[in-house]
């Protein structure tokens, strides 16, 4: 799905398809969820005597009345923590596992030309020092890098991001908002704060269920899905 994706400079740009409120996202090498309520879980075993495990927790979709005030579109904002976990023989040891974490779009009926929008206004990421952590971004965007108090790495993608997605035949779209991600070691947490959603041209209601992907290195890949809920 990726060649659908429209990948646009915010700051600097002459038009802003939608306004939120500020979202963070962190990633850091740890066990991230105890003190979350965790919302689904799925564990994959694997053969060489591991296991992966996927876990969603806090999760959060509050949908808002339109700005745009048309009866086809949508608005809603959404939080998560994300968590994928390797336990098991050499499971420190384990390198190039890959993330997605994105959100499920179905409507009954969509006009030609509908879309769904995904903004980000601000995009933060940290690891702690020791752990590797791999991003793949677009190549207008800058990345800086610094080291923070106590050994953590971290930075900060800029400019915001805005991610444009034409709604699929069928019903429904997948509609990612962390992909490329791979890190090395045994658990990395994802936090989504404030990323602000938009619906447009959808007839009929609208349905959200967040999904979060794993996949190693040997392709072994595990899914868990949230609760669908309509905005």
């Amino acid at each position: 799905m990726s060649e659908l994706f429209s990948r646009k400079l915010i700051r600097g740009c002459a038009r802003v398809a939608s306004v939120g409120a500020v979202a963070v996202l962190a990633a850091a090498a740890s066990h991230g969820t105890a003190a979350a309520a965790v919302d689904n879980s799925r564990i994959l075993p694997l053969d060489d005597g591991r296991a992966i495990e996927v876990i969603q927790a806090d999760t959060s979709t509050q949908s808002v009345p339109p700005l745009d005030s048309s009866p086809l579109s949508v608005e809603f904002f959404h939080d998560e923590v994300a968590t994928v976990r390797i336990t098991g023989p050499g499971a420190e040891t384990s390198a190039g596992t890959a993330v997605e974490v994105g959100l499920q779009v179905g409507y009954p009926v969509f006009l030609p030309g509908a879309t769904v929008t995904l903004y980000t206004p601000n995009l933060d990421w940290g690891v702690e020092s020791g752990a590797a952590l791999n991003i793949g971004i677009a190549p207008e965007f800058a990345l800086e890098l610094g080291l923070e108090s106590g050994g953590a790495l971290g930075g900060q993608i800029i400019p915001s991001q805005e991610i444009e997605i034409p709604l699929e035949p069928g019903g429904i779209t997948d509609v990612p908002i962390v992909e490329d991600f791979t890190f090395d070691g045994a658990s990395t947490t994802i936090r989504i704060a404030g990323v602000h959603g938009s619906v447009s041209g959808a007839v009929g209601p609208v349905m959200i269920r967040p999904y979060l992907k794993a996949v190693t290195a040997d392709r072994d890949t595990v899914v868990t899905y949230g609760v669908p809920q309509r905005v």
